[in-house]
């Protein structure tokens, strides 16, 4: 597997020797000048600390008049030397590659650390970082089994002696933010900035530490494919170095206190003309800043006027920008250390190592460090984001739950499209709705006029089909019979005849027929009344005649 890099800092960022050698290596006059005014003194030296510090680190844990004194022994130093700058003075005070790598080796093989080490500039100075990919070497470009001995081992000095101790020189201590002694180192890939994309592993003197390490993929989907991740510069950010989340965030700060402040804190600050890919980091927040460096005052000042906020009259909170616009990184690599730790070197390896270098076992014991990096397998996990679902699956998914849970199909989402198009037509024109009104109209009349034909036309079938001969002789046959003079059905014939209109002549027939059957009922109560008159006639007659014959007898 590609081994990735390796960045070193030292907890010391300032060697002492340096500081005491510009004192005593400038010629008669600016010796004199510089023994008599002390212009390089201990409270500059803090105060140049200071300026690589995280804003939000610097406001909370800096006293406001203490920088304000600083700030003023700064520019005095400043205005008697002219070519002075902050960041100048770290490279150049700063440890030398030879000062800090004793041995490197990797898979067992040594090789010279300082001709694949390159100078970087961070928040704790003058850094190198380690490249074995950049070797001419196949055998130094990749790990090719797991394990520490396949791995990356670099032994390191810290160079203690070149701490400023008060006890032996009568000078204060210069902190930043380290507590400890020793380096940190951290573990990233090429394009990432060492600080700000993997966290830092510290090794202090006469220990040992083991990281073994795990990577990770990440292929993430862009904005333009229904992802939230970004490959380019914002709007408004005209650099030419790679993308990443981490540098975005960093200039957005960084011009975000230019906005506020007129000025940047050189941690934020780079200059995008000294990019190159090789060497992404050399000069970082330094030499050739995109923006002016603001002092720790400066930044100090910005903030407890331009960016406090005070939260329920009592928190006071600094607005910080939330650097919305910048996205993460389409493509991205990350290592993740397991880390170990063994206290003390063993005597066998402190009598090796003056065997090889003739350093003294109890400078050694005091400085030296061992770092091992190496992968613990041979394998990365990669993580791909992939749409949930592409735009013709979704189509055929919804198409599917339509036609097999509401029978719909691709005519009914036609016609229902339509539907609704010649809808949202008639309420937005009042055209169409004039035009559909007088249809509506027309088409009522029109069927109100086929109703009346086909009602017409009905009741002539009736007349015609329902009445023929079957059916009229099985009517015939159940209606009763009653006698009707011919003189009668001339009558009826003369009115049909006469009557031009087919309602009326039913209306007509239908009278008549009432009539008949109202002159049957009349005719068969007559009849009755007369067959009820002559048996009351007999009765009367048998009962005058029956005593005669009585008396005859």
């Amino acid at each position: 597997m590609p081994f990735p890099r390796v960045t070193v800092c030292s907890f010391n960022p300032i060697k002492r020797t340096f500081v005491e050698r510009e004192f005593n290596s400038r010629g008669d006059a600016e010796k004199q000048k510089l023994n008599s005014t002390r212009d390089l003194s201990d409270d500059l030296l803090d105060y140049l600390m200071m300026f690589n510090s995280d804003a939000m680190t610097l406001y909370g844990r800096a006293d406001g008049q203490q920088l304000h004194s600083g700030d003023n022994v700064f520019k005095q130093y400043v205005a008697t030397h002219p070519n002075f700058t902050a960041d100048t003075f770290f490279m150049n005070a700063g440890f030398s590659c030879s000062d800090m790598f004793k041995m490197c080796s990797f898979g067992g093989r040594r090789f010279d650390c300082c001709k694949y080490a390159t100078p970087v500039f961070s928040d704790l100075g003058k850094c190198f970082t380690l490249s074995v990919q950049d070797s001419e070497k196949p055998w130094m470009k990749m790990q090719t089994e797991p394990g520490i001995a396949a791995g990356l081992q670099i032994i390191l000095d810290s160079h203690l002696e070149e701490q400023f101790d008060s006890e032996t020189d009568g000078v204060t201590p210069v902190f930043s933010s380290a507590f400890e002694n020793g380096f940190r180192y951290y573990v990233h890939a090429n394009e990432q900035i060492p600080f700000l994309a993997s966290e830092g592993i510290a090794v202090s003197p006469d220990s040992v530490v083991y990281s073994a390490l795990s990577s990770s993929k990440y292929i993430l989907l862009s904005s333009k494919a229904w992802g939230n991740c970004s490959d380019s510069w914002p709007p408004g950010y005209d650099f030419a170095f790679p993308y990443t989340a981490a540098m975005c965030s960093t200039m957005c700060k960084a011009k975000y206190f230019n906005r506020l402040c007129g000025c940047s804190p050189s941690i934020y600050n780079y200059e995008s003309s000294e990019f190159e890919v090789e060497n992404l980091f050399c000069w970082f927040g330094g030499l050739s800043a995109y923006f002016v460096d603001c002092t720790p005052y400066e930044t100090y000042r910005c903030m407890d006027t331009k960016m406090k906020k005070v939260v329920n009259q009592t928190t006071l909170n600094i607005e910080m920008p939330t650097c919305e616009e910048c996205r993460v990184e389409c493509r991205s690599q990350v290592y993740h250390s397991f880390n170990s730790y063994g206290k003390g070197l063993s005597r066998g390896a402190l009598i090796w190592l003056s065997k090889q270098g003739q350093w003294p076992i109890l400078h050694m014991k005091s400085n030296f460090q061992v770092v091992n990096v190496f992968f613990r397998d041979m394998s990365y996990t990669e993580y791909i984001q992939k749409q949930g679902m592409s735009l013709t699956e979704l189509l055929s998914d919804i198409g599917g739950n339509m036609g097999m849970f509401m029978g719909m199909s691709v005519f009914t989402i036609i016609e229902l499209s339509l539907f609704l198009s010649k809808i949202g037509w008639i309420a937005f024109s009042r055209k169409r709705r004039d035009y559909m009104y007088s249809k509506k109209k027309s088409e009522e009349q029109h069927e109100k006029e086929l109703e009346d034909v086909v009602t017409g036309f009905k009741l002539f079938r009736h007349r015609k089909s329902g009445n023929d001969m079957s059916r009229l002789r099985e009517k015939i046959k159940g209606l009763p019979m009653h006698r009707v003079t011919s003189e009668q059905l001339n009558v009826s014939k003369l009115a049909w005849e006469n009557e031009p209109d087919l309602e009326r002549r039913l209306a007509k027939v239908t009278r008549q027929k009432s009539a008949l059957k109202e002159h049957k009922d009349h005719q068969t109560e007559q009849v009755g009344r007369g067959r009820a008159a002559s048996m009351f006639r007999s009765r009367r007659s048998r009962s005058e005649t029956a005593p005669a014959t009585s008396h005859i007898t």
